[in-house]
């Protein structure tokens, strides 16, 4: 990863440990659908299809194991990269199964910030990045709630013929059951 989303997740770190709280971390599973929109060109809006774990560490903490499927369209254009196209490949849909780990952090009941990390698996390309969030809870009962989160990650994808990275904003909403009473 590049010096400055490092330095950008360790001021979030740093910031987040010297925050008064008064937070609402609870275990509970939930589903989540999102779209994703890359900043990169040649590609188009996604979506993704999520079922996430919420692990209560502390009342302000969570650990956030998801796994899922994630898709970005390609335009399926021809690239030629290097001197007289030394490497060519087709910019088509990136995407595959997807396994995110995050640390969650509540500054009260309601809203929240993530940070983690993220790789996407297919058959012929990978992904491995970085993910950052900030997202906001509305309780339905005691034990229901669902979540909205906005996201920004860094996918670096591999390939055959090399890799490139690709800057992705996502709007994702996830209805969450908790194992609280």
């Amino acid at each position: 990863m590049n010096k400055a989303f490092t330095s950008a997740i360790l001021t979030f770190i740093i910031v987040l440990m010297y925050t008064t709280v008064h937070a609402q971390a609870h275990s509970g599973i939930g589903l989540g659908l999102g779209g994703n929109i890359p900043f990169a060109s040649g590609y188009s809006l996604g979506v993704d299809v999520s079922v996430q774990g919420n692990i209560r560490l502390s009342h302000a903490f969570a650990l956030v194991p998801v796994i899922g499927v994630k898709q970005i369209k390609g335009d399926n254009a021809i690239i030629h990269e290097g001197p007289q196209g030394y490497s060519t490949y087709t910019r088509g849909d990136l995407g595959g199964v997807s396994l995110a780990f995050s640390g969650k952090y509540y500054f009260d009941k309601q809203w929240f910030a993530s940070a983690g990390i993220v790789g996407i698996i297919n058959a012929d390309r990978s992904s491995s990045g970085g993910t950052l969030a900030l997202g906001y809870q509305v309780p339905l009962d005691n034990q229901n709630n669902v979540e909205f989160n906005l996201s920004g990650s860094v996918l670096k994808w591999s390939r055959t013929s090399g890799s490139n990275t690709v800057p992705v904003a996502g709007l994702r909403v996830a209805y969450n059951f908790s194992f609280r009473k």
